[in-house]
């Protein structure tokens, strides 16, 4: 029997992941509040699970702090937060790398930063809860070709990491969602072949069983992350070699299919 959340608060709630998780935990009974830059569909998200919708910029600190003070008087203190809100952009050319990253950093670390700090000081007052962190697999080694998605999301799971055990004193379980490849309209920035890619609400529903269970990290599919896991571990020049002549051979692989 997993935990029972009452309320799940969900960044980038109106679609992809972010919309599968706010189905699942409204089928489970929580009261589900979801958050996103686009209103219409934030709004049939919130008809469709019964729950809440409140607009949000999570690029904009004061945004952040005002509806998670919103949330917390209309709707009661939230269990589970739910940081999902994230972009992939396309590079404008190859040297548009420093605009690119700035751009991933804003929405994908900071973003989940400044939900955090606003999260933070009020489950401390409600003796605890948790928040959970979306990254990416993406995250695990310099990717060709995703230095503005991958670093920001290698940060993101550094930033959790190292706020982990302070967290966990004041009773916050801080989790960090590593996903592969999800059918999400993210995708469409990717220009590289994508493997094991899964359907939004399997996703949702391997995220919900693993929030559910002790440790740190929930890292999915296995036979995306193991391998992953194990290239992190060789040292950089052997990795960075490596990477690059798959990449190649991805392209070759493109350019006659």
């Amino acid at each position: 029997m997993g935990r029972k959340y009452r309320r799940v608060w969900i960044t980038g709630g109106s679609s992809g992941i972010g919309r599968a998780l706010a189905r699942h935990y409204a089928r489970a009974g929580a009261r589900v509040v979801v958050s996103s830059r686009n209103a219409d569909k934030l709004e049939e998200v919130a008809r469709e699970t019964g729950g809440a919708a409140y607009p949000l910029d999570v690029t904009d600190p004061e945004a952040v702090a005002r509806v998670v003070g919103e949330i917390w008087e209309n709707e009661g203190p939230i269990d589970l937060a739910i940081l999902n809100a994230g972009a992939a952009f396309k590079r404008a050319g190859k040297d548009d790398t420093a605009e690119n990253l700035k751009r991933h950093l804003e929405v994908n670390l900071l973003g989940a930063a400044y939900a955090l700090d606003a999260l933070r000081p009020r489950m401390r007052a409600e003796g605890g809860g948790t928040i959970a962190l979306v990254g990416s697999l993406a995250g695990y080694v310099g990717l060709p070709r995703t230095s503005g998605y991958g670093t920001s999301k290698a940060a993101l799971g550094y930033y959790a990491e190292a706020l982990w055990a302070e967290l966990q004193r004041e009773k916050i379980n801080l989790k960090l969602v590593s996903p592969g490849f999800v059918k999400t309209p993210i995708l469409a920035a990717n220009e590289f072949p994508m493997p094991f890619i899964l359907e939004a609400d399997e996703a949702a529903h391997i995220i919900a069983r693993g929030l559910e269970r002790p440790g740190f990290e929930v890292a999915f599919p296995r036979r995306l992350a193991w391998p992953l896991r194990l290239l992190r571990a060789l040292p950089a020049g052997w990795r960075v070699h490596l990477l690059a002549a798959a990449e190649r051979k991805a392209m070759r692989r493109s350019r006659k299919s």
